[in-house]
């Protein structure tokens, strides 16, 4: 009897702790430790104090278990555990534990358990997709522009920078592209995602868009001819345009050579220089031609060679031969050639006279050279020292030997300056030697020559090559070297066609005169002596034939 009550005495405590247990687990945290299912449980090591030990179960049970006699304090041990959130996790030991015995604490990361119950304490938080933090810092010339990743705006240049933090495991930027209105874009490919606290740098520069600048057309000008008196004939760099007066329109600005003939009238030629939408005036006055008195008289002049250029008094008159009209008195022919000594003599012409005079022309062996250099360089011509070039910078060379000569320049600090001229006899040759300091190339002769053309009358179309170059006088520049053909044109005279040599780094002279054109000669009616002498030759005739019938 006593044996069956104290054997319900414990049952009614077993129960007691049944009901108790539960409400134990709803006040605290320390039960919500120990996992329902399989995983790591938490096994006390220390032998207890009863003769029956603690026997660990995985699910809880009721069925009556010895327990130890050393009922677990409620104060609870506290053991901080870093989670994904730190959260403090008290932990409920027993008080017997010895403490030289660890103790198994399960961890409380319930979304990744572990195998085995180990003790592990994190210090920072695991790193999930997308985790980490790095920087793209974009530098850029120009503050306020905007920076894009991959299309998407991220900000605005400050101060020359923008830094965008980044995921270094993030979804990964490509292209960084910086544009600002009034700028061209800037864009390029990332180098590399950045790490964990690494800094990427991206440099962008832009520039400001140009702008399209609008030249305006250009507006052609017009000249407007208006002669005196009118009706002359207007020309315009040779070509004929119409009578005065008349406007030439549609004319880019530029510079043009007009001429005005009018029959009875000296021609006028006069260059017109043409401004952008305006009109120029070519007003020319033309004069009568002078009319030869009949109080004169004339000379022939031929030449032995040909084609000597005649000087009177000192007034250039044509080639020879030729016919030229004086006033009575003494008058002083001088005729050149090139390569012939000069042939001057005295005429006195008598009025209503002509005779003629034969000028017989000597070769000429010497010529003369004028040089234009630098002041004090030394000149050499045939290896030999001429002098020095002085300060007027021409230096003048006379009784040179026809034909070619090697001339040289020299001057200290400076490069020598050579080349072969070709003297003409008779005549002046003219170049200039251009020295270049050491150490630049010497500068070479020019590729060109030129042609210094007169004629008599002046104001003649000239072409060279077939192609109109002015009117005379003209001194033409960048002729090629070679044989070119000349050609002048003058109203009322017959054209005049030559052939003439430019030298390289030479002007060659050309004196032309042109000769009138024949006038067209009348047939005039049988004089009175002939219509006589033809009808006393019938007669004669008729008498005759008589007689012999």
């Amino acid at each position: 009897m006593f044996l069956t009550y104290k054997y319900l005495i414990l049952l009614i405590a077993l129960a007691a702790c049944a009901v108790l247990l539960p409400m134990v687990s709803a006040d605290s945290t320390p039960v919500a430790m120990i996992p329902v299912g399989p995983g790591p449980v938490i096994i006390d090591t220390t032998p207890a104090p009863t003769e029956t030990p603690f026997t660990p179960v995985t699910q809880p049970t009721t069925e009556p278990t010895t327990v130890p006699t050393t009922i677990p304090t409620t104060k609870p041990t506290t053991v901080p555990t870093v989670v994904t959130q730190p959260t403090t996790i008290p932990t409920t030991v027993p008080t017997a534990v010895p403490t030289t015995e660890p103790t198994v604490t399960v961890p409380t990361v319930v979304t990744q358990p572990t195998t085995e119950p180990t003790i592990t304490i994190w210090t920072t938080s695991p790193t999930q997709a997308g985790g980490g933090k790095g920087w793209i810092d974009t530098y850029c010339n120009i503050d306020g522009a905007t920076v894009y990743f991959d299309g998407a705006a991220q900000g605005t240049i400050a101060g020359g920078i923008l830094s965008v933090p980044v995921s270094p495991s993030g979804t990964p930027v490509r292209t960084v592209s910086v544009s600002k209105s009034g700028y061209t874009t800037w864009s390029g490919p990332l180098p590399h995602m950045p790490a964990d606290e690494e800094h990427v740098q991206v440099y962008a520069t832009i520039n400001p868009t140009p702008t399209q600048t609008t030249i305006p057309p250009v507006q052609n000008g017009a000249i407007y001819a208006q002669s005196t008196p009118n009706g002359a004939q207007i020309y315009m760099n040779g070509n004929f345009y119409g009578y005065s007066p008349i406007t030439i329109p549609n004319l880019p600005p530029g510079s043009y050579s007009m001429k005005a003939t009018l029959s009875g009238y000296s021609p006028n030629t006069n260059l017109v220089t043409v401004n952008a939408g305006q009109t120029a005036f070519y007003s020319p006055v033309l004069q009568q031609s002078p009319q030869p008195s009949r109080n004169t008289g004339t000379v022939y002049v031929t030449s032995n060679p040909g084609n000597a250029l005649i000087y009177v008094d000192g007034a250039y008159q044509g080639k020879a031969p030729l016919t030229v009209t004086l006033y009575p008195g003494s008058h002083t022919f001088r005729l050149t050639l090139s390569g012939y000594n000069d042939y001057t003599t005295t005429v006195y012409v008598n009025g209503g006279t002509s005779q003629n005079l034969n000028a017989i022309m000597s070769p000429a062996v010497y010529g003369s050279v004028a040089i234009t250099s630098m002041p004090g360089a030394t000149v050499y011509m045939d290896s030999n020292t001429q002098g020095k070039i002085p300060s007027s910078g021409v230096l003048a060379l006379n009784n040179i030997p026809n034909g070619n000569h090697l001339f040289k320049l020299t001057a200290s600090g400076y490069n020598d300056w050579m080349n072969t001229v070709y003297v003409v006899p008779n005549t002046v040759t003219s170049f200039t030697a251009t020295l270049t300091p050491i150490g630049t190339n010497p500068t070479p002769v020019p590729a060109t020559g030129g042609l210094n053309i007169v004629s008599t009358p002046t104001g003649a179309d000239v072409l060279v090559d077939n192609i109109f170059k002015g009117y005379t006088p003209a001194v033409l520049d960048g002729i090629t070297p070679g044989q070119h053909q000349i050609l002048l044109r003058y109203t009322g005279y017959m054209d005049y066609s030559t052939t003439a040599t430019v030298n390289s780094g030479q002007t060659t002279p050309l004196a032309i005169s042109l000769q009138a054109a024949p006038a067209p000669t009348p047939q005039s009616a049988p004089s009175l002596a002939i219509l006589i002498g033809g009808i006393v030759g019938i007669i004669a005739l008729g008498a005759t034939l008589r007689r012999r019938s």
